[in-house]
């Protein structure tokens, strides 16, 4: 689903928006403004892209890894709870690593960026 799809959730006033060619122009003035708030780029009367001081973009970053781990938390506790309700019984960890011909040691050696698909 794209923003396309749905109605657009974005609020600006019209002093946040700025055509590319006027932003290339002025940069240094709109680089003041979004210490206060975001600025639209606008190309051909469209809104193309938003410009953000950096704090901002890092609280979206932290913002998104917490989603994240959310959505990780809900799909474990979800795994639980279809365990608990279903009879079958769970794949022992070590099964699976003899499987693979691995060891525990190997893996905790791993780190965690180079599993993440």
């Amino acid at each position: 689903m794209s923003f396309s799809d749905i109605e657009d959730p974005v609020l600006l006033s019209p002093s946040q928006l700025v055509s590319s060619s006027k932003l290339s122009k002025n940069l240094g003035a709109y680089l003041e403004k979004i210490k206060k708030r975001p600025v639209f780029i606008t190309r051909e009367q469209e809104v193309e892209a938003v410009l953000i001081n950096i704090d901002d973009y890092r609280e979206l970053l932290l913002e998104e890894q917490r989603v994240e781990e959310l959505y990780y938390a809900v799909l474990a506790l979800r795994r639980l709870v279809e365990h608990f309700k279903s009879p079958k019984a769970l794949v022992d960890t070590d099964d699976v690593l003899k499987r693979f011909g691995l060891t525990r040691e190997e893996v905790e050696g791993v780190p965690d960026d180079a599993v993440d698909g």
